[in-house]
């Protein structure tokens, strides 16, 4: 994510701000339902699920005793009453015989919920439905929880923790909608197991009257029309994160063109600003394939950018499909733009492809992705990367005290400029102390070890370590975990400014 941090747009003074409110409307047959409030007993013995994997920093965000493996989302969005019905079909494995376990869902109404076809019970508790089927799960079990909701994207939502720029999953435009998860609001869009580490599969089946286009993360796997409405089918085969999912309704057109590595490139704009846009995004060609020099091959089938007809202050990485304002190309230049897209790019493979293994690792995704932020505003001649360095580091003991150690935020903090331009200086502290081709080849590797799946610093350390052939536990943990900034290799003049 480019987010709302002091200094520039994508960090300016406004939180999200959207148009004009819409919502979304999906009709499903209803599952069927205990009473809301009613937990029967389920049958069988087990224990109930924890609330949260226990992340430290966020501990109740994602559930215990299951593992997520696909998630099937049906919406139908009607703009006459600005409302959404949706089914969510979550599948998962059990890995404890469950007597209970929760959802992460904030917000919405369930109208009807089933485990394995059966009524089951279930009751809200904050941003947790609690589940109870009416048998037990046994460890190993497969099973498929499916959930009919209404939804409100207006409402107020209480998601999202302190100074985060996305106060909601959901995003109104003045024709539809976009979806913003990050970090932890997809619970306000679809129930699910909202944490990074518990990566799924998807099939989007969004339905909206002729005229309007959706569209999702993934793959397009056919639409059909039906009664004046079309329904659109994406498909998501590489696990993701459910805070990266993306779901867009609105009068858009969906521009394609062959990308690197059989990629197809795929950019959603207002139709209104099809012309202007168009030519705008025909940079996104040119940094996939210099991405792909970086970091290796492009992780996904399709990449593209939406650009939405609302009016917010930041990008959001959503796997396959970042999302942006449409404002933001009219109102700043290239030079500002153009490198947030090279960061929004750059997370496809530092933060979707390999996501965080708990939120203290996020610097993992922003320091990469403010790396190659700014090595590509370098490329292009609008900023000097090495100057851009330097700042970051006289500014590192401020942040340090400020904020924590880079590899250790505060949850009232995640999004700190410890975390993106300090952690983009640890990476270029690594080059310095390695080379420029070693370097080169860790940022593949870790790209390549650990795709579709997560990873921790420690992995990130002792994967250096190893492609580096030197032993750089000390120096990049002093550089991740210490109080003060280490000095850099290569720039002995470097100072840091006095804390305070």
């Amino acid at each position: 994510m480019t987010a709302d941090r002091p200094g520039r747009w994508r960090r300016g003074t406004g939180h999200a701000a959207v148009l004009v409110a819409a919502a979304l409307v999906v009709a499903v047959t209803p599952a069927s339902a205990a009473p809301p409030g009613h937990l029967p007993g389920a049958n069988g013995g087990g224990t109930p699920g924890a609330a949260g994997i226990g992340d430290p920093l966020f501990p109740d965000e994602g559930n215990g005793g299951f593992d997520v493996t696909h998630y099937d989302l049906a919406m139908r969005y009607r703009p006459d009453d600005r409302t959404v019905t949706a089914r969510a079909t979550v599948s998962a494995r059990a890995t404890q015989s469950l007597s209970r376990f929760d959802l992460d869902f904030d917000g919405n109404t369930v109208t009807g919920l089933t485990v394995d076809g059966r009524a089951a019970g279930y009751r809200r508790d904050g941003d947790e439905l609690v589940v109870t089927p009416a048998r037990s799960l046994h460890r190993g079990h497969r099973f498929r929880v499916t959930v009919d909701y209404r939804a409100d994207p207006a409402a107020t939502h209480h998601c999202a923790p302190p100074n985060s720029p996305i106060t909601s999953g959901w995003l109104p435009t003045s024709d539809g909608f976009v979806t913003a998860g990050q970090p932890s609001c997809a619970r306000s869009v679809f129930p699910g197991s909202d944490h990074p580490s518990d990566k799924a599969g998807y099939t989007f089946r969004v339905t909206a009257p002729d005229g309007l286009t959706a569209v999702a993360n993934g793959v397009p796997a056919g639409r059909h029309e039906h009664g004046g409405e079309t329904t659109w089918t994406y498909q998501q085969r590489v696990p993701m994160a459910t805070e990266l999912v993306q779901v867009a309704v609105g009068h858009y057109t969906v521009q394609t063109a062959p990308g690197p590595d059989h990629t197809t490139i795929r950019n959603v704009v207002p139709t209104s600003m099809a012309g202007t846009l168009g030519n705008d995004l025909a940079v996104t060609g040119p940094q996939l394939a210099w991405m792909r020099q970086q970091a290796g091959s492009y992780p996904f089938a399709t990449y593209g950018v939406l650009a939405a007809p609302a009016n917010f202050r930041f990008a959001l990485e959503c796997q396959t499909l970042t999302l942006t304002s449409a404002g933001m190309f009219g109102a700043l230049p290239q030079s500002y733009w153009s490198p947030v897209l090279a960061h929004e790019l750059a997370h496809q493979w530092y933060g979707d492809s390999v996501a965080p293994a708990r939120w203290a690792d996020v610097w993992l995704n922003e320091g990469h992705a403010s790396y190659y932020e700014a090595s590509w505003a370098d490329r292009e001649g609008y900023a000097s990367f090495v100057d851009r360095m330097h700042t970051a580091y006289t500014k590192g003991d401020t942040w340090r005290s400020q904020y924590g150690p880079i590899a250790q935020p505060s949850a009232a903090n995640l999004f700190n400029d410890n975390v993106y331009d300090g952690g983009a200086l640890v990476l270029y502290a690594l080059r310095e102390k390695v080379g420029a081709a070693r370097f080169t080849a860790i940022e593949r590797a870790w790209a390549a070890r650990y795709a579709g799946g997560t990873g921790s610093t420690r992995q990130f350390i002792a994967l250096a370590s190893s492609v580096a052939h030197r032993d750089l536990h000390g120096f990049l943990t002093a550089w991740l975990y210490g109080t003060h900034t280490p000095p850099m290799p290569g720039h002995p003049d470097w100072t840091t400014d006095p804390v305070g």
